[in-house]
Order: C-alpha cells, then sequence, then structure tokens
C-alpha cells in the first residue's frame, strides 16, 4: 500500500488526509501542537467555547468543505446550523442582510436609487466567468467601491468582514467577484452560512481526523516535524523533533508557504522558490473581544454596525450555537480589522476592545450592565494570500515543485480561490488527484 505523511492537523492537512485513506492510501498525519484545528483551534475559558478567531462555513452546502464532507459520507456528524439572520445597524436601526441578488432591491439601507445602481453593479459580477474574475485579482475591490456614497459602502464594508475579515482596499477585485458568482443561485450559489450547532468549528477537524483513524490511519499529536527529508530530487519522508525518520512515499506539508521553506531547506527548494514564499509572507491582523453576558439583548445572529466606529462585525454565537456558552449565559464576538501597529500593541488592543464596547453600547443600550467578563484578543494569520490584490488564486504558492517528487502543499496559501477553511478544503480538493497520479501513475 502506497504512503502518505501529512503535516498539519488543520483544515487543508486532515481534508487531504481524509480523501486520501478514502482512496486506499495508508496516511500518518503529524500535528505539532496536542490538538486539531490548526488555526481554527477552540479553547474553553470560563465554561466557554471560544473560537480562534470567528470562523463560518461559507456558502453552505455549496462549499468546499460541505463537498469534502459529503463526499466523505460524514456531513451528519458534523451537525450544522444554518447562519442567516444577519443585519446592518444604522442610526438606531436595523437593517436586513440581503440574501442573494433579489435581495437587494429590499435593502433599506441604501436609497432606493442607490439599490438600483448596486444592483447594476454586482449583476454582472454575478453572471461573470471565473476567467473573467481572474483578469482582475491584481485590482483592490475599493477601484469600484471608492466611488460609491457612503451608505452603498456600508454594504460593501459588510461583505467584506463577513466574507474576508478586512477592508475593500484589501481584497482583490477578482476574489470578490468569484464570491458574487458563488452566492448567486441563479447559477445553483448560495449566501447562506453555516456553523457547527455542537460548538467550536474545529468539531469538523476532529470529525476529519476521526474518519483517517476509522480508517487504519494515524493523527500523531504532539508530533512535530524537523525536516522533510529530499534525496536526488525526491521525498523519502521526515525527521521529526527527536532525530527519528519515518518515510513515506510522499509528504504533504499543510502550513504557511514560508513554514514549508523552514521545513523542506533552502537548498533544496531553491532561491526563486524562496523568493515566491517570502511574497506570500503577509499577515492580516484582528482584534476581537469575546464577551459573556447575564441576558440575550438580540435573536439575531451577526450585525455589522454602519459608520465609523471600531466594531466592525458583532456576532451574537451563542444564538448561533446555544453550547458554546452554559444555560443562562450568553456570548458576543465584536470584531475588527487592525493594522500591525495596533497588533502588536497591548494599549492599543485595550484602546480597541474599549471603542467596541462603545460601539455596542449605541447599537444595545444598557449593553454594559450585561457583561459578565470580557476577554479581548489580536490574531494575526498568514492567511492575505487568500485575499489581496496579486496573492490570490493562482498567484499563491502552487501545489507542487517541478525539481522535488512527491513533495506537495495544501492550505489556504496554495492554490485555490475562497477564503480561509474554505480555501482550504477547495485546495484539498484540487490536490488530491495529483498526489494519486504521483502514487499510482
Amino acid at each position: 500500500m502506497k504512503s502518505a505523511i501529512i503535516v498539519g492537523a488543520g483544515v487543508g492537512g486532515l481534508c487531504t488526509a481524509a480523501l486520501l485513506v478514502r482512496s486506499g492510501v495508508n496516511v500518518t498525519v503529524m500535528e505539532k501542537h496536542n490538538r486539531v484545528g490548526g488555526r481554527t483551534a477552540s479553547e474553553t475559558y470560563r465554561n466557554h467555547t471560544l473560537d480562534n478567531g470567528f470562523h463560518i462555513m461559507p456558502f453552505y452546502k455549496k462549499s468546499a468543505l460541505y463537498g469534502v464532507l459529503r463526499a466523505l459520507g460524514v456531513v451528519r456528524r458534523a451537525n450544522l446550523a444554518a447562519v442567516t439572520d444577519i443585519a446592518f445597524h444604522s442610526n438606531g436601526r436595523f437593517h436586513r442582510y440581503p440574501a442573494g441578488i433579489a435581495g437587494i432591491l429590499g435593502l433599506t439601507l441604501v436609497p432606493f436609487g442607490s439599490r438600483l445602481k448596486l444592483l447594476r453593479l454586482l449583476l454582472p459580477m454575478a453572471f461573470a466567468s471565473m476567467g473573467g474574475a481572474e483578469r482582475l485579482d491584481n485590482r483592490p475591490l475599493a477601484d469600484v467601491t471608492g466611488r460609491l456614497d457612503s451608505r452603498t459602502r456600508a454594504f460593501f464594508d459588510a461583505v467584506c468582514m463577513l466574507a474576508f475579515a478586512d477592508v475593500p482596499g484589501r481584497v482583490s477585485l477578482g476574489e470578490f467577484i468569484r464570491t458574487i458568482i458563488r452566492a448567486n443561485p441563479f447559477r445553483g450559489g448560495t449566501s447562506r452560512f453555516a456553523y457547527p450547532a455542537g460548538g467550536g468549528y474545529d468539531s469538523i477537524c476532529r470529525i476529519l481526523a476521526e474518519y483517517v483513524r476509522d480508517r487504519g490511519g494515524e493523527v500523531r499529536l504532539s508530533s512535530p516535524v524537523r525536516r522533510v527529508e529530499v534525496l536526488g530530487g525526491r521525498t523519502r519522508g521526515v525527521v521529526d523533533d527527536k532525530g527519528e525518520f519515518a518515510g513515506a512515499d510522499c509528504v504533504v506539508i499543510s502550513a504557511p508557504a514560508y513554514q514549508a521553506a523552514k521545513l523542506v531547506g533552502r537548498e533544496e527548494l531553491g532561491e526563486r522558490t524562496i523568493s515566491e514564499m517570502d511574497r506570500l509572507n503577509q499577515a492580516t491582523s484582528v482584534v476581537e473581544v469575546h464577551f459573556a453576558l447575564d441576558r440575550r439583548l438580540d435573536r439575531r445572529h451577526i450585525i455589522f454596525p454602519v459608520g465609523d466606529g471600531a466594531a466592525k462585525g458583532i456576532f451574537l454565537t451563542s444564538n448561533i450555537c446555544p453550547a458554546l456558552c452554559p444555560s443562562g449565559e450568553h456570548q458576543m464576538i465584536a470584531g475588527a480589522p487592525v493594522g500591525a501597529g495596533t497588533a502588536g500593541n497591548g494599549g492599543a488592543v485595550r484602546e480597541m476592545a474599549d471603542k467596541m464596547r462603545r460601539d455596542i453600547e449605541g447599537v444595545y443600550p444598557g449593553f454594559s450592565d450585561h457583561i459578565i467578563w470580557e476577554r479581548p484578543r489580536v490574531w494575526q494569520f498568514v492567511e492575505a494570500t487568500a485575499k489581496r490584490p496579486g496573492l490570490v488564486w493562482r498567484s499563491k504558492m502552487p501545489h507542487t515543485l517541478p525539481h522535488i517528487g512527491g513533495l506537495f502543499f495544501v492550505g489556504d496559501s496554495t492554490i485555490s480561490y475562497g477564503i480561509g477553511t474554505d480555501s482550504a478544503a477547495h485546495s484539498a480538493l484540487l490536490c488530491h488527484p495529483r498526489i494519486l497520479e504521483w502514487l499510482v501513475p
């Protein structure tokens, strides 16, 4: 039986591992941490389950991740809950987030004339080709939104926060168009989202790991890989942190490109490849504050405050999944993308958290009186390659290198479209047949 070692037990690595064991490959997953999940790993804090960032499955049943779960026959195990009740908040009033292109006409956030302009802008995007979108990958979305009125720009700000956790100036126009294409119901798409009803987005990774083990594969936790062994232009296996060698017919690295470079080595990769990997090493920073409350403030799932406030998204997570917190308590997250200067400054993060609390108070008067505890955090993700102009789709890390046989790369920093976890799953789907072609030529 052919064998594969997967380095990394995040969404990309475990999707690849599950697809390979399904194809009859002997798989070993090696994860340096003591749990699966990668950047989706959650933690327990004061009896609340806190995600590492607010993760959500975009396009629900049309997403790449859902496609992997369906191919494996484990969708029911994921017990997904639809996330549908989304709204804007402006001038003391809630405005329903449009469900699909047709919902734009009912978008009360913007004047009717602006809705028609918005439709004229979005309809060509929704019916564009993927190739056409690809030709716009080097342009920022702000090239389009900068010409719009403030309320219409607010719509794009909200979409970018929900889909990319960023602002239009740092989002590729091509990637945005692909998002609109995939959300178009007239082309089989959907604008619905989903989240595991059992709590913790990393539960999806636990299901994938269980699938791998049930079919004879291994998932080794607390097993760091020191380097990938390459000899004569061919991958031979890996060396762990104890110096022990494990051989395999191929090695799959599921990690950001710059981390992959450390595992393989500059000499084997070559300076040209190293240069390309360094180009992809760009971080996105998000300040996020978890709040525990003693009462439910709203029945909705997600609110986008419109205006110049600090909070760009309010996620009422316990309305989506009550299992995230104890009975009688409620959980909420506020988030906003920030620059590197804020992310690396504890005082600036605290100030941002205070501003976001005041923003929420403006949406829900008396909010502060119901806080049991709050926990601000800052996340720095090497995921800009999933959305930034010039760093999306085919401009990202290739799945293979022509001069090293049996070495593969998966994850959201490799060739794929979509953002975050869905990009990682799409990468696994694209890479899987190439791995099989290597193993069974």
